[in-house]
């Protein structure tokens, strides 16, 4: 894991925080249920409840944004302005969608923000068909280095297809919750899916008959 994983973001103070939950701030889980306790908490002016949400997520809010960008220093830089934006926004916060898709869908637009003079993102046709969502792609693959493989090929995928198999697998979302995230609809959601893991698929069988 690049360093990025060990970087700290510090909760602004406020002149009078409120008091921590500390059965909240002690939730190191990663429950849903749990997060929201941390989330109820920081929103009360618990800043340690917040260092507890930046733990959880920044490995994963960084390797997202890893797979966007391709550079581990824009990355870095990325993840740290996505839970700045994520403190400052945390007061409108609501149960709309799992915190989890709120804060991946905070990255994914400071991603587009950064990137939005380099047109970085593939235009999705809207007259495609659209099979099922199907089957994680590395099920099939027993050891760690094979999946590891599996994700480096996924590299040379277009970039949203590359980022639909991420959040969808890599993440564990629901179709629901990355189409939220790439703010698109599901349909288009499960047809980034399918043609994604129909080139995983080429590209593996194509491997091994060498």
């Amino acid at each position: 894991m690049h360093p990025a994983s060990a970087m700290i973001v510090e909760a602004p103070t406020t002149p009078d925080p409120a008091p921590c939950d500390r059965r909240a701030a002690a939730c190191v889980d990663g429950s849903e249920d749990q997060i929201e306790q941390l989330v109820l908490a920081c929103q009360g002016g618990c800043g340690e409840s917040f260092a507890q949400i930046v733990g959880l997520y920044q490995e994963r809010i960084f390797n997202y944004l890893l797979r966007l960008t391709r550079s581990p220093h824009e990355a870095e830089d990325l993840t740290q302005e996505t839970f700045l934006k994520a403190y400052r926004g945390l007061q409108r916060y609501a149960r709309r969608y799992s915190f989890t898709t709120w804060l991946f869908t905070i990255a994914k637009r400071t991603a587009i923000n950064h990137f939005r003079s380099n047109r970085h993102y593939e235009a999705l046709p809207e007259n495609d068909d659209f099979p099922s969502s199907g089957a994680n792609p590395s099920d099939e693959l027993a050891s760690k280095d094979d999946q590891a493989s599996l994700w480096a090929l996924a590299g040379k995928l277009p970039p949203k297809q590359r980022e639909a198999l991420w959040l969808r697998y890599g993440e564990g979302l629901s179709v629901a919750e990355a189409a939220a995230v790439m703010r698109t609809r599901q349909i288009y959601l499960r047809v980034l899916l399918h043609r994604g893991r129909k080139q995983l698929a080429a590209w593996l069988n194509a491997k091994g008959k060498r």
